[in-house]
């Protein structure tokens, strides 16, 4: 017969060792979710990125009315006169955070 010390010892190890793994996923999850949030990628897929009460017009908007800055914010990769803009979430998520007395106003029209 195992001794049952032995046993608890075990269990209680394989628990530690799960909650170290599942520790790593979620870190790993983070870490890839960083690097996504720092490539530039289309309005939508940004907006959905962003969460609930972003849309992917509102970010054309700041594109567009100068509240995001060129090279920060978003880049324009049309040739045309249709914007075709790509949103740095990072960036973007940062600015979202800050209060809004201190962003960048909207320039006239």
């Amino acid at each position: 017969m195992i001794d049952p010390e032995i046993l608890e010892s075990l269990r209680l190890t394989a628990e530690a060792n799960k909650a170290s793994a599942e520790a790593c996923l979620d870190l790993i999850r983070i870490l890839q979710q960083a690097e996504q949030d720092n490539k530039w990628i289309p309005l939508n897929e940004a907006a959905d990125r962003l969460g609930s009460g972003i849309s992917a017009e509102m970010l054309k908007d700041r594109c567009t009315d100068g509240r995001f800055k060129h090279g920060k914010h978003f880049i324009n990769t049309s040739d045309g006169k249709k914007g075709n803009y790509l949103i740095k979430v990072s960036a973007v998520r940062q600015y979202l955070e800050t209060d809004p007395s201190r962003r960048p106003l909207r320039r006239a029209s």
